[in-house]
This record gives structure tokens, C-alpha cells and sequence, in this order.
């Protein structure tokens, strides 16, 4: 009897083995290079300042959609605009929710970024920042205000060779700060320093496919060991720095006199709108969130942008010609004027497409079995859209590779809309800051080109390939501001 129950055992486990080996084989799982048991694809994700090339040829053996493995864990990645666009917007039921890492992106908690409370995080924090002037005349003033402390330190600049990137990060940054704190700082001040200097670090350290999610044995080696130890030091630091100046709003806060974000949100967990939601440990995610979004993207995308001035000094003078037309040199750039500038525009729209400051999509995960153009999702895989594809994406962009901002304009003259045209990703998970972001690149760039024209040293050409870290970064690099008046 014992040998006949042995025996059943045996025939059941072998059939339902060849059943699962069956069904897993009839799913079509999206292609992609061979990975090793264990360790997967393990080494497609070393630190490489070019790896969004490398990414981006996997798609032109592959196709548009493909897998790496990172251990066990699938990762797809999404190429080309349709790709991104079927699951993004038009799954963006199955595809918006965040994977939980262990060495996380932002690192504070849950916020607008994570499963849960992320919708509701979200419309209160893009309610709050209508409410405290994105599109209004008040933030329109307080980013003028940058702008005219970085147009005082280039004049200052005496035409010397000048890294104005840390300007850029600071007068970002500051914009920012006035609208969570109600406060800006003096570039130089040392706890607005600190700050910057730590929001930056976070985005150097930030590490989506770093061997420690997906292998724990890594986070007891030494590599794994500092990088854990630098991202813990660098959220500590933050979370001191918010810890204080949330403090100091709760000593003063008057619920009939709301200053600023964190009055805002201080009211709302007050009122008990939903303490699962608004406490103390999704504040600093908020703020951190914020910052990251609308400091160090924006700071880069203007280095972006006077980095292509110097390199294409014709499409500067054209856009200071129809500076000159409609505002002409006697008052700052508004938002009035938008619209009204459509080569201006059009040349800040290509600069977004093709040196994008974000290549890839912050890390999304399945909820659920899906399929995308013909493949097998599982649940719980790892969705990374590769928004630099989209841009060069030949079916939406003639000779993508080429600097040609006319490619925005219409025939009419005006601004033409390009579907493909992704900088800040899209969907639900759309980035929070764009609104913001938006406003601050229109002002600082029409205004420093009204003021200055860039050069770049002779003999020492910017390079158009950037650095790869979350965000794509400009290699280091000296301009020339020249006074046009």
C-alpha cells in the first residue's frame, strides 16, 4: 500500500510539473538576451553614464517591448512611443502602481509616488500648488526674483568662463522652498547649501536596478554595504532639515492664516481629513518628491538649455530676435507673453526632446496578468518606459538626431503638438511637478536670453552626450554670458 501511495505521489507531482512546464511555455513572454539562472541578466545593469544607449539598442534587436531578468525579477522595458502610450495611458489601470524596492527611489515613506494614498497625495498636492500660484502672478514674481539673482551673478561674471549649473540648482531649488516654506535663501546660506547639496546627492545615489533590491547577499558586501549607508545618510539629513522647519510652522501655525504648503498640509491632517494619509511620515515624502521634481529636473533642463545656445548660436540669435519683436528690452519676459513667441517656444520644446533630462520612467510594477502589443505580462512585473526612445522614435520624428526646432512649429506658424513628445513622462504617474517645471523653464530662459547671449570657450565645445544617473546631466562644462545692453 505504502509503495502504490508512493508511486501516486510520484505520477501527480510529474504530471502537474509538465502541466505548469506546458502552460509557461505556451505564454509569450516578451523576448530578450539569454539570462542564467540565479543572476539573470545581472550585468546589462552596472553603473554606466551611457547605459540609456545600451537600453536603447536592446529595442532595435528585440523590438519595442523586451525583458531582462535582474535575479528572478522580470524587468520590461517599454521602446518607442506606442509602446509606452498602450501601457501608460491606455492600461494605466494594470501599469501605475510603484514596486516596492529595498534601496528606494526617493526613500521617505509613503507619498505621491507609492501604492496607496498616492491619488489622494497627489490631487492635494497639485490643488495646493494651484492654490499657492503655479500659472499666477504671485509664483510668476517669485521666479523672476530667481531669475534676477542668476542675471546678477553672470554680470558679476565678467564674461570668465562660469559653471552656472549650481545657480541653476539653487534659484530651482528656492522656488520650491517659497512655496513649501513661505522663505527663500541666500544661494550661499549654509542650511539652504546643505539642502542642495543633499537633494542632489539623493539623485546621484538613487538606484533603481541596483544589485541590492534584487540580491540580498549584496547588501552585506561592502558596495552594497556604502551605498546603502550614503542613501541613509543622505534621507536623514533631509528628514532633520524638514524635521525643524515643520516644527517651527506647528509652534506658528493660525489655521485662518495659511502661509504655505506646509500649512496646507498641517491643516488637512489637523482636520483629520484621512490620518492614514496625511501624517508625519507622508510629509516628508511630499516635500522630498517635490523638491526632486522641481529642483534638480528643472536646474538641469536649463543647463540643457543654454548648453544647445552655445552649441547653435543661430537658433539663439532668431530667438532673440523675436524677443526683441514682442517684448522688446525694456521689461522682464511674462507669462503673458507666452504664445506669442512661437519659434522661442519651439526651440525650448526641442531642446526637452532631444536632450532629455529624463530617460527613462521612475520604475512602475504590474498589478495584475496582462497583455501588451501581443506579449505575456506577469503580475508584479517590473515596467520601465524608455522615454528617450520616444523621442527618436522615427515613426513620430524625421531625423531625430538632429537639433531642428522648426519641427515644432506649424504651418500656420503656430505650436504644433507632437503626441510622442514625453519629457515628463505620462499617464496618471505623469510627473507632479510638470505645471511647475513648465513655468519656471519658459521664464528663466526667455529671460537669461533676453539679458545675455551664451558662448561657449573657444576651443572647448560642450558635449551633446550627458552623464547617466536618474536624470541625464550635461557633462561638466564653463559659458560665457555676454551683456546685450
Amino acid at each position: 500500500m505504502d509503495n502504490i501511495d508512493v508511486t501516486t505521489t510520484c505520477i501527480a507531482v510529474t504530471f502537474f510539473i509538465l502541466c505548469y512546464v506546458w502552460l509557461s511555455g505556451r505564454r509569450r513572454y516578451p523576448p530578450g538576451p539569454f539570462a542564467p539562472p540565479i543572476v539573470g541578466n545581472f550585468f546589462w545593469f552596472k553603473k554606466d553614464p551611457k547605459g540609456y544607449l545600451r537600453f536603447t539598442e536592446l529595442s532595435e534587436k528585440y523590438g519595442s517591448v523586451y525583458r531582462l531578468y535582474c535575479g528572478s525579477t522580470m524587468i520590461v522595458f517599454l521602446n518607442g512611443f506606442e509602446a509606452i502610450h498602450e501601457a501608460f495611458v491606455k492600461q494605466s489601470s494594470i501599469f501605475t502602481d510603484r514596486p516596492q524596492l529595498f534601496v528606494p527611489l526617493i526613500g521617505v515613506s509613503k507619498g505621491t509616488g507609492n501604492n496607496g494614498p498616492w491619488k489622494t497625495l497627489k490631487r492635494f498636492t497639485l490643488q495646493a500648488l494651484r492654490d499657492f500660484g503655479v500659472g499666477k502672478k504671485s509664483l510668476e514674481e517669485r521666479v523672476l526674483d530667481e531669475v534676477r539673482v542668476v542675471t546678477d551673478i553672470l554680470e558679476k561674471s565678467g564674461q570668465q568662463p562660469t559653471r552656472v549649473k549650481p545657480y541653476l540648482l539653487s534659484a530651482a531649488t528656492n522656488i520650491i522652498c517659497s512655496v513649501m516654506f513661505g522663505a527663500r535663501f541666500h544661494y550661499n546660506d549654509g542650511r539652504f547649501q546643505e539642502l542642495t547639496d543633499v537633494l542632489e546627492s539623493i539623485f546621484k545615489l538613487n538606484a533603481p536596478f541596483a544589485k541590492e533590491n534584487f540580491f540580498p547577499i549584496t547588501r552585506y558586501l561592502e558596495s552594497g554595504k556604502e551605498l546603502i549607508k550614503k542613501r541613509g545618510a543622505a534621507i536623514e539629513k533631509v528628514k532633520r532639515y524638514l524635521a525643524e522647519t515643520i516644527a517651527e510652522h506647528e509652534n506658528s501655525f493660525d489655521e485662518n492664516n495659511i502661509r504655505d504648503f506646509i500649512d496646507l498640509y498641517l491643516k488637512a491632517a489637523k482636520d483629520k481629513t484621512d490620518p492614514e494619509i496625511f501624517n508625519d511620515a507622508n510629509i516628508y515624502k511630499v516635500i522630498v518628491d517635490l523638491f526632486l521634481a522641481g529642483g534638480e529636473t528643472t536646474g538641469t533642463s536649463l543647463d540643457w538649455c543654454l548648453l544647445y545656445m552655445t552649441l547653435y548660436p543661430n537658433v539663439q540669435r532668431k530667438c532673440q530676435e523675436e524677443l526683441d519683436s514682442v517684448v522688446g528690452r525694456d521689461r522682464p519676459v511674462g507669462l503673458a507673453d507666452k504664445g506669442k513667441m512661437p519659434y522661442l517656444e519651439s526651440t525650448l520644446l526641442e531642446i526637452q526632446r532631444i536632450a532629455n533630462t529624463l530617460t527613462f520612467s521612475l520604475p512602475h510594477v504590474t498589478n495584475q496578468e496582462t497583455q501588451l502589443l501581443g506579449f505575456d505580462i506577469p503580475k508584479d512585473a517590473i515596467v520601465i518606459a524608455n522615454l528617450y526612445s520616444a523621442h527618436i522614435d522615427k515613426k513620430y520624428w524625421d531625423d531625430p538626431h538632429e537639433f531642428r526646432p522648426e519641427r515644432f512649429l506649424g504651418e500656420n506658424g503656430k505650436i504644433r503638438r507632437r503626441e510622442a513628445f514625453v519629457p515628463f513622462s505620462t499617464g496618471p504617474r505623469l510627473c507632479i511637478g510638470e505645471p511647475l517645471a513648465r513655468m519656471e523653464l519658459f521664464l528663466f530662459f526667455t529671460n537669461l536670453l533676453q539679458t545675455f547671449t551664451f558662448k561657449h570657450e573657444e576651443g572647448k565645445i560642450p558635449s551633446r552626450d550627458g552623464i547617466q544617473a536618474l536624470t541625464l546631466t550635461p557633462e561638466h562644462y564653463d559659458l560665457i554670458a555676454v551683456k546685450r545692453f
